[in-house]
């Protein structure tokens, strides 16, 4: 690596690439509903806004090292559509950076669209790519701290081996991505009350 990067930057990628377990046992939450009232709405001249951030659930994953002590500036945020099983699950490895949570790589289960890699050519990666894939910190430490911005969050990926089959599929590849041992035992969302997901 070239010694010119921040030494965030490496000091991320060490902490992705480094063994790590599960803290907590932890469990899926829902998003919050909003609906505005129509009188609000009428006032700024519109339809009533109603957020579908009601329809995903959340799990964030405490994460230890490799003695079991919590890394408390380190998590695991996996996130459902609970109305599409299977579809667009998305979960990010997270570092607290100061004053903020920073996604240093990610990995899209399923997406509804293709993830286009602006930086192909220089990177020597695929210009498109079609289904599953991660976006690692090894990657997009290549570009530097703009990779790292929250608008245009890691643009650099690479397709995943195999699509997974299973939650507990998707659980292992996020587990091998991450080096985190036991997220295979997490447990499945609930996609509108179905069981047939979960292994």
């Amino acid at each position: 690596m070239s010694s010119s990067r921040p030494p965030k930057l490496e000091a991320w990628q060490a902490i992705v690439a480094e063994p790590k377990g599960i803290f907590n046992w932890p469990s899926w939450s829902e998003g919050p509903i909003y609906r505005e009232g129509r009188k609000h709405a009428a006032e700024a001249g519109r339809l009533p806004l109603f957020s579908d951030l009601a329809l995903r659930s959340e799990m964030i994953v405490t994460v230890s090292d490799s003695s079991d002590i919590a890394m408390e500036d380190v998590r695991i945020r996996i996130v459902v559509w609970r109305n599409r099983p299977m579809e667009d699950v998305t979960a990010t490895f997270e570092i607290h950076d100061s004053v903020r949570w920073v996604c240093v790589s990610r990995v899209d289960f399923a997406p509804p669209a293709p993830h286009t890699n602006r930086h192909w050519r220089q990177y020597h990666l695929p210009p498109e790519i079609n289904g599953s894939h991660i976006h690692t910190c090894e990657d997009n430490v290549r570009i530097g701290v703009d990779a790292f911005v929250p608008v245009g969050n890691l643009p650099n990926a690479r397709a995943l081996d195999t699509e997974p089959q299973s939650f507990r599929e998707i659980c292992a590849a996020i587990g091998m991505h991450f080096n985190i041992s036991g997220l295979d035992d997490l447990p499945a969302p609930d996609w509108n009350g179905s069981l047939r997901y979960d292994r």
